[in-house]
């Protein structure tokens, strides 16, 4: 995959990410544990939650350089700035009309946020650029203890869970559904888009092989 594509996918993926935590946010059912984090510190601290994106998630950078004992990642300071400025462009900006009092819109719009936040971590991933730090503590965590992704992920939103309900942010039930579906659909994911490139590759060669004979 050639430079160029790879940038598309990346800052394509990170959009479609912090698409995908804005619906949630706007639900109001609760939103996914890193997120709700970000928003109990804007609205009890101050700044705003993609300020708190970008302080919570740099702190992070130190912990997975410890977890991975190597010095830290400051590429990992690429994809906080692009994930903060998306979230409060759709937050404060582009999405702020959207107010929806029926709980089963509200619903649905959590569903097609957790769905499109899960596609979007899957799609910037397949970049290979600097992961998110939430990201690469998953990859760091799965390559130090050799767990699966999904358990991962499901531990490093277990841990932003409990702060989050520390610096009361928006916990509710989706907050817990988030807990646990984020790392199954991740996987889900990752694994259908893998399985899409193997398939393109293998279409490639067979092309080629052919054009040969």
């Amino acid at each position: 995959m050639d430079i160029l594509k790879r940038a598309v996918l990346y800052l394509g993926g990170l959009f479609v990410l912090a698409f995908g935590v804005v619906l949630m946010i706007k639900a109001d059912v609760g939103t996914a544990p890193w997120d709700a984090l970000y928003v109990g510190l804007a609205e009890n601290v101050g700044l705003t939650a993609g300020s708190w994106i970008f302080i919570v998630l740099g702190i992070l950078i130190v912990i997975n350089s410890i977890i991975r004992k190597a010095l830290p990642n400051v590429g990992g300071f690429i994809p906080i700035i692009l994930l903060g400025f998306y979230v409060d462009l759709l937050n404060l900006n582009l999405l702020s009309f959207i107010e929806l009092e029926s709980l089963p819109l509200r619903w649905g719009l959590y569903l097609a946020g957790i769905v499109i936040l899960a596609l979007g971590i899957s799609i910037y991933l397949q970049a290979r650029f600097a992961p998110l730090p939430n990201d690469e503590l998953m990859l760091a965590l799965s390559k130090r203890f050799g767990w699966k992704m999904s358990t991962t992920k499901t531990v490093g939103e277990g841990t932003a869970f409990i702060l989050a309900i520390i610096f009361r942010g928006p916990i509710g039930i989706g907050s817990i559904v988030s807990v646990l579906l984020l790392g199954f659909l991740v996987g889900m994911f990752n694994n259908l888009i893998e399985s899409a490139k193997s398939k393109n590759s293998s279409t490639s060669v067979s092309k080629q092989n052919q054009a040969v004979s």
